[in-house]
């Protein structure tokens, strides 16, 4: 089977990922918002979505250090990488303290700050172009682009807004 959906929030996707599980779909293959999935017994696996510090490293053996933990790579997009575990081994958590789930979350706002970057330079060379052309299609880029600058800073808001709960949650342990 073959769905499409955008997803920017990383623990929304996980959760959809275990609803398809339960429903007796595991995922297979990810890429661009396409995702692959396969028959499995409802409720077979577990998934975690990490992102890795670069994608220059040896891919390998970091699928080697996951398969020894009995975590299986089911795929990989550029830097983020899909992880699943049978659920009958057990609850399946990357980041189990709350220094290592903000540091994730700091890796994440990080690497969309750097796409919301990017996008709000291409708006205003769009929104330049409008006004100087006058052309509706340029118009339509940049609506569609502003649109896309307004989802990467709800990432990055949304982001930073976990890192300040897991902050504060640490500070009420102390």
């Amino acid at each position: 089977m073959l769905k499409f959906k955008l997803y920017y929030d990383k623990d929304a996707e996980e959760i959809w990922l275990r609803e398809m599980s339960l429903k007796g779909w595991a995922l297979k293959k990810f890429f661009l918002g396409f995702y692959t999935f396969e028959p499995c017994e409802p409720g077979e696996y577990n998934y975690q979505i990490d992102l890795l510090d670069n994608w220059n490293g040896n891919k390998s053996d970091y699928a080697s250090f996951m398969e020894d933990l009995g975590v299986e790579v089911v795929d990989q997009w550029w830097r983020w990488v899909y992880l699943r575990k049978k659920a009958a081994d057990g609850p399946f958590e990357m980041y189990t303290d709350v220094e290592s789930k903000i540091d994730l979350y700091r890796k994440i706002m990080n690497f969309f700050k750097i796409a919301l970057v990017i996008e709000v330079i291409c708006f205003f060379i769009e929104l330049t172009a409008t006004i100087r052309t006058g052309s509706l299609m340029f118009g339509a880029l940049t609506v569609l682009i502003g649109a896309i600058s307004l989802a990467l800073l709800k990432v990055v808001w949304k982001c930073k807004w976990k890192i300040e709960q897991l902050q504060n949650e640490e500070s009420q342990q102390r």
